[in-house]
């Protein structure tokens, strides 16, 4: 198996053939072929002319096409840019992960897409509406609940999360009191971060000084899978709204580690600058 081109998060993979006299043979394996375990198969066929088919996105399941004999090209949009993909080959397949609007057009005639599928028929996991696709797919702040304090535990105290983010030691208790404590602490602003309707890692202000007019900007995303994704620029986007519009803040710092190389390109991208260090941190800040 080799990728030969990425789109977004989908990948058009090269599943290989063996060539004998006859013709060929191309074989398709569980979590070898691709990152899944297939639960469910369909295939697609007298397609007429000019019709199309999908036209929906899935909040779990990954799906993995194949045009089994023919083409027909698979629109993709990751609800801000949009691409397409021509499938023409049997040996060749293109993963969709969730979170992925998807249509196959232009099929041509006698083609047969194939189609290997993550999850069983479950109607809920679809997201069939294109404007409940965008909404379900941006990215937002919600309210810290106390399901999103127990991720939290997890989180900051996985090893290489805790020691980026330089958490000190913690207790359970500690975390509960701290957490009754947010409603009287004007200084302290925290939400979740929700993308692709998951829970995916923690943001806030603290510090917070109105006076001043600044803030220490804190947060992880705490969900491995969205490092790496370019989900920061969204983050800050709507941190910087908040600062402004919520605490007419006018400037905004953090402390970073000076090893942890990718929030700080991250942080400048936002347009954070560097100030000053202290032992191993990097104080950053940026005028709103």
């Amino acid at each position: 198996m080799k990728n030969n081109i990425s789109v977004f998060d989908c990948n058009v993979i090269d599943l290989g053939k063996i060539s004998f006299d006859e013709g060929n043979l191309t074989v398709v394996e569980n979590n070898s072929s691709f990152p899944f375990n297939v639960k469910r198969v369909f295939y697609l066929y007298d397609i007429a002319g000019g019709e199309s088919r999908g036209a929906h996105s899935h909040k779990e399941c990954h799906q993995f096409l194949i045009a089994a004999s023919g083409s027909f090209e698979v629109s993709l949009d990751d609800g801000k840019f949009k691409r397409q993909v021509f499938l023409n080959r049997p040996y060749l397949g293109l993963h969709i992960p969730p979170g992925i609007w998807a249509s196959e057009i232009n099929f041509s005639s006698g083609a047969i897409c194939l189609v290997l599928a993550s999850h069983t028929y479950n109607e809920k996991d679809y997201i069939r509406n294109y404007e409940d696709f965008i909404s379900f797919h941006q990215l937002t702040l919600v309210e810290y609940t106390p399901e999103i304090l127990s991720k939290s535990w997890d989180w900051l105290n996985e090893p290489e999360i805790k020691h980026l983010t330089s958490t000190p030691d913690f207790s359970k208790d500690d975390q509960q009191t701290w957490f009754a404590s947010l409603n009287q602490n004007p200084t302290y602003w925290v939400k979740g971060i929700r993308y692709n309707n998951h829970i995916i890692g923690v943001v806030g202000l603290k510090n917070i000084n109105i006076d001043d007019g600044a803030a220490e900007y804190f947060g992880y995303i705490g969900e491995k899978e969205y490092w790496g994704k370019g989900l920061s620029a969204e983050i800050f986007k709507h941190i910087f709204k908040f600062a402004k519009e919520e605490f007419n803040l006018k400037s905004l710092y953090l402390k970073v580690i000076t090893e942890n190389t990718r929030a700080i390109k991250a942080y400048e991208k936002a347009g954070f600058v560097k100030q000053d260090s202290a032992d191993s941190n990097i104080i950053m800040s940026i005028n709103l």
